[in-house]
């Protein structure tokens, strides 16, 4: 490879490896063969295959679910938002968010990444469903309900069947939907 290779590379051959095959498909040797660059140089980057992998949850963490709640919090319409986040749910890649799953399952540190990660994406979306006009109790389980839907669409089979969660997110939109308080609704 002729072209300088960045961190960003190693973080998505690193993704790609892990939704094809989870944490077992994400060696070093694979991350270097994907990108055609020897093991020498993923440690010049990254110091060691183990600090590797704690750069891929950090940068998953930090970069790619920080993004995702940018994309929402820049639309200033409380109704917008509501369509941009469910479309964000959709854009996911829960391949990637199911490995990892799998893999905090069997590492401390990989598992403390996900459980902020979700503390924080739980919090978001109770708050942008209060901003939409719903009390925050009624918000919290709007969210938790939310949430269960991905996590469990992550969870169930061995890949994700979209087919069957975008079906659990038109039933949740049309619900989520008709209940969003009427003077939110009409002071669009």
């Amino acid at each position: 490879m002729t072209e300088k290779v960045s961190r960003d590379d190693y973080f998505r051959a690193a993704f790609e490896l892990l939704a094809l095959g989870g944490k077992p498909a994400l060696t070093t040797t694979a991350v270097c063969r994907r990108i055609g660059v020897t093991t020498g140089s993923l440690y010049h980057h990254f110091g060691s295959g183990a600090e590797f992998y704690k750069a891929v949850i950090d940068h998953w963490e930090n970069e790619v679910t920080a993004a995702q709640r940018k994309r929402v919090d820049e639309v200033a319409d409380p109704q917008e938002r509501l369509e941009v986040l469910e479309q964000a749910a959709r854009d996911a890649d829960h391949e990637v968010e199911k490995a990892i799953r799998v893999w905090a399952t069997a590492d401390r540190y990989v598992a403390a990444a996900q459980h902020r990660v979700d503390q924080v994406r739980h919090k978001h979306l109770t708050r942008h469903y209060i901003k939409a006009g719903f009390d925050p109790n009624r918000a919290d389980t709007l969210a938790r309900i939310g949430f269960s839907i991905l996590v469990g669409a992550q969870e169930i089979g061995t890949q994700v069947d979209r087919t069957r969660l975008n079906a659990a997110l038109d039933e949740y939109s049309v619900w989520l939907n008709s209940s969003v308080p009427t003077e939110t609704a009409t002071s669009r």
